[in-house]
């Protein structure tokens, strides 16, 4: 029996908890809308919304190695610019097929921050909180796709009756 070909959702052979700039997306479970309303241009956030801020503000005093360079809570999505920065990992190596966590990874900073806030869904009685189990992720390759992604996280709120995520 032939086994079924999965997507590839990461860039293969690339370190992901290399010194870099990434550009994430991460959506609630079928695109519910649990962080907040968009009203007249503006993002009103609900208590997981506002929670989620929180998380992100205090992140960089708490985790030395990232830096949340911009982001943007929409209804039922987050965008995010964060930046690794921390000494090479020179025990890479790239290997196929499923892996523990990467410590100081990407996948470790977006595994750590899906579970915060899930947990605190829980005991904040939101269990009805859940995640898509992926995320997006694209790996900021120079100043100028920088600026770009920066100005599209900026609009992101203005443009939402044509975001793919409602």
């Amino acid at each position: 029996m032939a086994y079924k070909k999965h997507k590839q959702y990461r860039l293969p052979g690339f370190d992901y908890s290399s010194n870099a700039s990434y550009f994430l997306t991460i959506v609630t479970k079928n695109r519910e809308h649990f962080f907040g309303e968009i009203k007249e241009g503006e993002m009103f956030l609900s208590e997981i919304g506002k929670y989620i801020e929180d998380n992100f503000k205090i992140i960089e005093s708490t985790i030395s190695h990232i830096q949340i360079e911009e982001y943007a809570i929409m209804p039922n999505h987050l965008h995010l610019i964060v930046t690794i920065i921390t000494e090479s990992n020179s025990n890479f190596e790239f290997k196929k097929g499923i892996q523990p966590l990467l410590p100081k990874s990407i996948s470790s900073f977006i595994n750590h921050l899906k579970g915060n806030i899930k947990f605190w869904c829980n005991t904040n009685n939101r269990s009805q909180f859940a995640w898509q189990p992926r995320f997006h992720d694209r790996i900021i390759r120079n100043e100028k796709e920088y600026t770009a992604i920066s100005k599209y996280i900026e609009n992101n709120v203005a443009n939402w009756q044509h975001d793919e995520y409602l």
